[in-house]
């Protein structure tokens, strides 16, 4: 038996509630920037050449509980100015992403917290299918949030929430909170914590991938300057989980038995299928549950497909109250298949585990929704 992806690298944070995020969040990740270094342990830094500037990760330091990004104005890789950012190691999908930040003053630059598959080194990657704008500046006093769609590194789609939302301010006077929820179907606007925006974003308009978040400064347009002495400040980095999703051979998912393959039909969100014909297979997801509770789990069923003779499933299901079995038949439609709601523990305890009745077992995604 073989097991693979079964731990995700992230900041856990036990029971902890922020009154200010939506209702049954709980936080998951958070950085405020201790010490006098990015914690290289959770961030890497931006390192490309794009639009006006090439980014060092020396123009990113850290003080005072702050990260600081500062535009200069030098000659490196062909361009005549240097900006910076930091990515995060850990990657997320759905829920509540928030920032407190202030932008340079400096013109021509674009600050921008915002969300995508990367490790900073360019942002047109194989791997990178959603991107979320939570913010991006340009000038002080508009804000423009959105998403983009991308696939084989070209952005194919995009579509903004609101392109030039004027906030009443200068972004560059002062700190202020930034924060986007992420749901299966939309995506959620906030400024100070008030609600800006909403905008649908389907499962079906684009694949919804795991994204690490970036803060980052970019010399974007002319005119441009930089005086060295007006940095982007962030500070207050939080993630928080309501519902866990856990795809095919992402972290919390394992394998056992034999022949398994990449499937040959797409699963929840044009994502990657797993699929395996051996009678002793088994697909296995476990959550890492930030805070105990009631939660609706479903797993995505892939229809029959006579070529790889997709056949009945059962669910078994291993929550608080022990283990409980729901089958899945042949010719159930694809889509999400309801497997009932039940109480998990904090941590990993709890599971779904999909296995073959008869034929062919092909693995998507399961959810496990916070009720």
């Amino acid at each position: 038996m073989k097991a693979i992806l079964v731990a995700a690298a992230i900041i856990l944070h036990t029971g902890l509630l922020n009154a200010q995020a939506p209702a049954k969040y709980a936080l998951q990740f958070s950085e405020d920037f201790k010490g006098d270094q990015v914690d290289t342990n959770q961030w890497t830094f931006r390192t490309d050449a794009k639009a006006l500037s090439t980014q060092l990760a020396r123009n990113v330091s850290v003080r005072d509980g702050k990260l600081y990004i500062t535009p200069r104005k030098e000659d490196v890789a062909g361009m005549h100015y240097t900006g910076g950012g930091i990515i995060s190691k850990a990657a997320f999908r759905y829920g509540y992403f928030e920032v407190t930040a202030q932008v340079t003053n400096d013109p021509g630059w674009h600050t921008s917290f915002w969300a995508m598959a990367g490790d900073g080194k360019t942002t047109f990657t194989d791997v990178s299918r959603t991107e979320i704008d939570d913010f991006e500046i340009e000038s002080p006093l508009k804000v423009s949030m959105g998403y983009l769609v991308w696939k084989n590194r070209q952005s194919i789609s995009s579509e903004r929430c609101d392109g030039g939302f004027s906030p009443g301010f200068s972004t560059a006077s002062g700190m202020h909170t930034y924060a986007v929820e992420w749901t299966e179907t939309s995506l959620t606007y906030y400024l100070d914590r008030t609600k800006i925006c909403q905008q649908a974003y389907l499962p079906t308009q684009g694949t919804h991938d795991r994204v690490n978040i970036w803060l980052t400064t970019i010399g974007a347009k002319q005119p441009i300057d930089a005086s060295g002495t007006s940095p982007a400040i962030y500070s207050g980095v939080r993630y928080y989980v309501r519902d866990y999703y856990i795809g095919a051979s992402e972290p919390g998912y394992a394998e056992y038995g034999r022949d398994w393959h990449d499937g040959p039909e797409p699963g929840f969100s044009s994502s990657l299928t797993r699929a395996s014909c051996s009678g002793d297979a088994s697909a296995m997801y476990v959550p890492s549950i930030v805070e105990s509770g009631t939660y609706n789990v479903q797993a995505w069923h892939v229809k029959n497909n006579p070529g790889l003779r997709n056949g009945a499933s059962e669910a078994h299901i291993l929550s608080k109250a022990g283990l409980s079995t729901k089958e899945i038949p042949a010719d159930t439609a694809t889509g999400w298949v309801d497997l009932g709601t039940y109480d998990f523990d904090r941590g990993t305890t709890g599971s779904v585990t999909l296995a073959p009745k008869d034929g062919c077992l092909e693995a998507s995604m399961v959810k496990f929704l916070r009720r």
